[in-house]
């Protein structure tokens, strides 16, 4: 996004930079809630994945409109956020106790924004989610603060994955 940020502010177009501003700032906001109750409730409540959802679908597709490449970045949004979606949806049917439907609606989310900017990057969200996921667990499990049973919050893993994503 930093590349669009410059982009907008130098060919002068306010309206684009207004629209992707205000998406990271719903994105920022509810990445901060949603990793604190996760980590200490094991729980990303519906209010702010929603809210995750909603303000990305609004501020984004409000940049869509005064963007050259509005269509084709339309339907890369909506085509991430059901990817993304529906990657996480089978991981929970298929592993009941891992991945938990607050999961999947945060992914819901999180592929909007990062399919926002094309399908390289919600690979990239999706991939360092798992990696930072990874990470941890093993720092965890080294550390003996955890076992291989224990179970972890995946959400902050995948704010952290797509916040990467979008820097970069």
């Amino acid at each position: 996004m930093p590349t669009i940020l410059a982009e907008a502010a130098h060919d002068g177009n306010w309206l684009l930079l207004a629209a992707v501003l205000a998406s990271l700032a719903v994105f920022s906001v509810c990445a901060v809630i949603l990793t604190v109750t996760d980590l200490r409730e094991h729980r990303l409540p519906n209010r702010w994945t929603g809210a995750l959802a909603a303000g990305g679908a609004v501020t984004l597709g409000l940049a869509c409109l005064v963007n050259d490449a509005g269509w084709s970045r339309f339907w890369s949004m909506l085509g991430g956020g059901v990817a993304y979606l529906g990657l996480i949806l089978l991981l929970h049917l298929i592993s009941r106790t891992g991945m938990g439907l607050g999961d999947v609606k945060l992914a819901g989310g999180l592929g909007l924004y990062a399919g926002w900017l094309g399908w390289d990057h919600l690979f990239g969200a999706i991939v360092l989610g798992f990696v930072a996921g990874g990470v941890v667990a093993l720092a965890l499990v080294l550390t003996r603060r955890a076992t291989g049973s224990t179970h972890l919050p995946f959400g902050p893993a995948m704010l952290l994955g797509t916040a990467a994503a979008l820097l970069f």
